[in-house]
């Protein structure tokens, strides 16, 4: 079994209330897969830790892309996959490293720790995670509410429940509203913790939006991972992901580019990378937030400011806003490249920031973007890089996915290559926009 204890507990009961927070009663889209496939890392990197990286990341894009919209109806039929997806990965874990009952990393799929605390309700789950937050020992915690140690364990471990009176204890124990441990909520994961109009920070700003993670093409084995945005809040520099609804969710764990408006002594953008804190920490950042400590010891626990939204009665999530109705517009492309940016700069943010790009000198790396039809001669449109030729080429398939409401969600989150694919599976007779070889030409003269 290996080493297995409170500091590999912790992350797996806090990445189960997140799987649950997000997953419960949702559908299995790109931006939710996005956030279970790095939770589900979180888990395995604590359960196989003898599995390589690229391993560990391959089978959690697997699992998550399988799943269907029955498996993460609520939160036990979350838990329910979660823990068939972690029994199969231990069998092929087992077999692939050749490790027996009696082995250090054996996992044993009936008797491993992680299949109890994949068994704890919303309750348990609640109470361990607030009284990890708050630093208060089972002991500390229990001398407060007027019990004993052992008994706040039969709670936190699902055996027991705690009455009315000491849940009223409970929660002004630990700084937060009773209604959050009421009765009515032991089965109901917080999603109030992990979906939001908009940012909740003290200090909300504009919303920057970023690429995830590295920009090379084909990075990730997930189209949607490679395409998706990070919607950086300038108040608080916390990463969101926005679903189909456009509800706001906190981004997990893993390395994202920050968008910089700043630049070097030489005109160029540094790429600066953050790394989120980790699930084993209260999560998600922009609610928890350490006090200050200038002379606190390192190592010692940390007791978290308790989130405004905990200190108020829970409220359900109230439906977002009916977007305002919009004309559909229509991408313009049979025009002068510059009269073409200017047209569709109204409604496109690649073509805004094409208005104001700088001109640059002759001999830089363009691309050419061939164009070819049945009953058309050769066409050929030049760009300042591969990823400027696929924008104006998602452009011109709009031209003919003007009512296909995938392609206009795509065409929105910039998924310029994911806009390419769906025309071609659209109109599977025709062979378009091939990006050809580079040539040296000056940004003024495409």
């Amino acid at each position: 079994m290996g080493s297995w204890g409170k500091e590999q507990e912790r992350p797996v009961v806090r990445a189960a209330d997140v799987l649950s927070g997000v997953l419960s009663g949702a559908a299995a889209e790109p931006a939710r897969q996005i956030i279970a496939a790095r939770v589900l890392l979180v888990i395995e990197q604590q359960l196989f830790p003898a599995h390589e990286e690229l391993v560990l990341s391959e089978n959690t894009e697997a699992a998550v892309r399988e799943a269907t919209a029955a498996q993460w109806t609520d939160d036990a039929a979350v838990r329910r996959w979660l823990a068939e997806v972690l029994h199969d990965h231990a069998s092929a874990y087992n077999d692939h490293h050749d490790f027996f009952d009696d082995d250090w990393d054996y996992v044993d799929r009936d008797r491993h720790p992680v299949w109890t605390l994949l068994e704890l309700s919303p309750l348990a789950r609640r109470l361990r995670l607030l009284q990890d937050a708050s630093a208060q020992s089972g002991a500390g915690l229990g001398r407060t509410i007027g019990v004993g140690a052992h008994q706040l364990g039969h709670w936190a471990a699902d055996r027991s429940r705690p009455g009315g009176a000491e849940r009223r204890a409970l929660a002004e124990a630990l700084g937060i509203h009773p209604g959050w441990l009421d009765a009515s909520r032991d089965q109901q994961p917080d999603v109030q913790l992990f979906r939001f109009q908009a940012c909740p920070c003290p200090e909300p700003g504009a919303m920057t939006r970023g690429g995830l993670g590295r920009e090379e093409t084909n990075w990730y084995e997930s189209a949607a991972e490679q395409a998706a945005a990070v919607h950086w809040c300038d108040g608080c520099g916390q990463p969101w992901l926005k679903d189909s609804k456009g509800w706001l969710m906190p981004l997990p764990p893993g390395e994202e580019q920050i968008p910089y408006n700043g630049s070097l002594a030489d005109g160029s953008h540094p790429a600066i990378y953050v790394q989120h804190r980790s699930l084993d920490q209260a999560w998600p950042p922009v609610l928890w937030r350490p006090p200050h400590h200038p002379f606190k010891k390192e190592r010692s626990r940390t007791a978290f400011l308790v989130p405004a939204l905990l200190t108020s009665a829970p409220k359900p999530l109230t439906a977002r806003p009916a977007a305002a109705p919009r004309r559909r517009q229509r991408p313009l492309s049979y025009i002068r490249p510059e009269q073409r940016v200017a047209a569709n700069a109204d409604w496109c943010r690649t073509c805004r920031a094409l208005l104001d790009a700088p001109t640059s000198e002759p001999g830089g790396p363009w691309v050419l973007l061939h164009r070819s039809e049945r009953r058309r001669t050769l066409s050929t449109w030049s760009y300042p890089s591969e990823q400027d030729a696929l924008h104006a080429a998602a452009h011109m398939a709009m031209q003919s996915l003007t009512d296909d409401d995938l392609a206009q969600r795509l065409f929105a989150d910039q998924a310029h290559a994911q806009v390419i694919r769906r025309f071609w599976e659209l109109n599977p007779e025709t062979d378009l926009f091939e990006v050809a070889e580079l040539v040296p030409m000056r940004n003024d003269e495409f």
